[in-house]
């Protein structure tokens, strides 16, 4: 980073005063490092980029999108859940790959009043404002409640009454406050079956994407895809050391290094097989950029079919191609952030007689055109992958050219939940047992992977503390979105500072001759 980028960047008024000493104070650490073998003219650097999902907390990613991007990082295939679908559809929607897209990003999270999105019932707008400006609030109001019901119940036997007509009285009013909430939650469970089971259309918020997307110049699906994706030759990216057979030979090179630094640990028969392959790969020996390509893609969950959809991977289980031709990428993003309740599910109606549709179906599924659902009806992505980073992991690497970012999001509360608890706090009562049961489960595709591959956590992943803030607020004020943006900024230069590309290299390497059984799993049992 030029010194007057950085004085440009030390005036912005969005940085707090510790994000701006953050900045200085490792500026010249983090502006030394490679963080890929994958550049463009300007010498931007190449990453795979993966971010969580988390209602508002989305402005925590675009904090730590502008740290990455203000040392020249790039992204070329990126990926998310939720906020992390608007993040991931906005940074391949805007611009060029070579342009920074945090800015842009910015003004949009910031222009949007998010409690807009809440365009139900004004009810329901009034409850949810009550529960987040107040923790306890059903709590405290269930206990107001029982203790009038209790206070009027008691009275009712032993106040002395005279007449009928007070004997009455004192019954009926514990009875209406009784039939009181039995109309509310009548009220409530009606809008909900109205409305298929979710408090807010979501329509307000389709519209605001689309318009985004919109002035973005991206209209449609196929807009987007051409804009966007691209492969190999086509990227205009150069690899770090020469484009002609340097990333062939140092890939050996190097591969043939963690054979030597791992001998006791490493099949010999296994890694002749492998190291061959890799010789006679003429593949990579011609183009450095083989197999690569700029994609992005959206997670979200089809309780019809009952399976992670990957959008648009598996559009064309949804929609024809003809229909690409015309729909916004926005109802990618709608069909990801459909919260179960707080948002009504979106419903795709399926044209089981278009070719690519039911080709789809049967290379996906395998499912005759007969048995094609007829309508999809999707949920929060996260309700299955909150944090899709397995979708980037390739157990068949030649050699790293750059590497996998992913970010999670967290809070005070969530990080004290964490800590491990008791039986008996667990088995508490039906309640605490049941919330321990869907917080397993939720996100549990991710959570299995990351079990699995504990290297993401070691050299690619960074977690946010959105502090004391709700993912659901949407009634955020500017205020609190900007302190949002400089806990993920200060997160993303903590990053950073630590990154060690060498070393994920070679890490990466191992994990992938592990995940081959080249290197002896009883040996290495931390690799990985």
């Amino acid at each position: 980073m030029k010194p007057e980028t950085l004085r440009k960047i030390l005036e912005e008024d969005i940085l707090s005063k510790e994000s701006k000493e953050m900045l200085s104070a490792l500026h010249d650490r983090i502006s030394a490092k490679e963080f890929s073998d994958l550049l463009d003219a300007e010498g931007n650097q190449y990453v795979e980029f993966v971010q969580e999902g988390g209602g508002v907390w989305g402005t925590a990613l675009v904090g730590y999108l502008y740290g990455l991007e203000i040392f020249g990082i790039r992204f070329l295939k990126v990926a998310g859940t939720s906020a992390g679908a608007i993040n991931t559809m906005l940074i391949a929607a805007c611009k060029t790959k070579e342009d920074a897209k945090s800015e842009i990003i910015k003004d949009i999270l910031f222009n949007w009043n998010f409690a807009d999105f809440m365009d139900g019932k004004p009810y329901v707008k009034i409850t949810i404002h009550s529960i987040l400006n107040n923790k306890n609030f059903i709590k405290i109001n269930s206990y107001i409640a029982i203790g009038i019901l209790a206070f009027f119940g008691i009275l009712a036997f032993v106040y002395p009454t005279e007449k009928i007509w007070q004997t009455k009285i004192l019954f009926s009013i514990p009875m209406l406050l009784v039939i009181v909430g039995v109309l509310f939650l009548s009220k409530l469970y009606s809008d909900l079956k109205k409305r298929n089971s979710g408090l807010n259309p979501g329509n307000t918020f389709l519209t605001a994407m689309k318009n985004a997307l919109d002035n973005l110049g991206i209209k449609t699906v196929a807009d987007l895809n051409e804009k966007f994706v691209k492969t190999g030759k086509d990227l205009n990216l150069s690899y770090r050391y020469g484009n002609e057979m340097q990333y062939y030979n140092m890939a050996l090179e190097n591969i043939e290094e963690i054979r030597v630094n791992n001998s006791e640990h490493i099949d010999e028969i296994r890694y002749k097989i492998f190291y061959d392959s890799t010789i006679n790969n003429e593949y990579y020996k011609k183009d450095p950029f083989y197999l690569l390509k700029s994609e992005y893609i959206i997670i979200t969950t089809d309780i019809n079919a009952k399976i992670k959809v990957e959008l648009p991977t598996m559009a064309n289980l949804y929609w024809s191609e003809e229909e690409l031709k015309h729909a916004s990428p926005a109802e990618f993003v709608r069909a990801s952030m459909s919260v179960p309740f707080f948002f009504e599910p979106m419903q795709k109606v399926i044209n089981k007689n278009d070719d690519s549709v039911k080709y789809a179906w049967k290379f996906w599924l395998n499912t005759q055109p007969e048995d094609i659902n007829p309508a999809a009806v999707f949920i929060d992505g996260g309700s299955i992958s909150n944090f899709p980073i397995d979708l980037f992991h390739a157990t068949d690497i030649f050699y790293p050219r750059m590497p996998l970012f992913g970010v999670q999001l967290t809070s005070d509360s969530d990080l004290l939940s964490e800590k491990g608890k008791t039986a008996a706090q667990i088995l508490k009562s039906p309640l605490t047992y049941s919330g321990n049961i869907i917080s397993t489960l939720k996100g549990f595709n991710d959570k299995t992977f990351l079990t699995k591959h504990t290297f993401y956590h070691l050299f690619s992943i960074q977690t946010v503390n959105c502090g004391s803030s709700s993912w659901l607020n949407f009634f955020m004020k500017s205020k609190e979105k900007e302190e949002l943006f400089n806990r993920g900024f200060q997160a993303a230069l903590d990053f950073l500072s630590n990154f060690d590309w060498d070393k994920y290299k070679c890490e990466r390497m191992m994990l992938s001759m592990k995940e081959k059984k080249i290197l002896k799993e009883e040996d290495t049992k931390t690799v990985g």
